[in-house]
């Protein structure tokens, strides 16, 4: 499959739940994905279609599987795309031609 990530999505950071900035990301083998990034002092965490919700921790990319919910039509890493007052949590496929969603009440383990 390829793996082509629907314009004007706004992925929300897992850990502080505000809206991450767009950002063109060099992998190690010199690629440069479009990816998004948070923006709050000192954090790490970033989001790409392919690759989900990752950290970047000594240039290096570090996958932290326990927070990330995967698409049940295309097998993608899905984003988090809203958190309502009773955190409640909306998931969306980013994936273009993919309008799969899921609401999750989050582990309070994770929060």
């Amino acid at each position: 499959m390829i793996v082509t990530m629907r314009a004007g999505i706004s992925p929300k950071c897992t850990r502080h739940r505000v809206a991450m900035k767009p950002c063109r990301i060099g992998e190690p083998t010199g690629f440069n994905m479009q990816a998004y990034a948070c923006d709050v002092n000192g954090c790490t965490r970033a989001y790409n279609s392919s690759r989900g919700y990752f950290d970047i921790v000594n240039e290096q990319f570090v996958q932290q599987d326990n927070e990330q919910q995967d698409c049940h039509r295309c097998d993608l890493p899905m984003y988090l795309d809203e958190v309502s007052s009773d955190r409640m949590e909306v998931w969306r496929c980013a994936q273009h031609d993919c309008d799969y969603s899921i609401h999750l009440t989050p582990n309070p383990a994770r929060n």
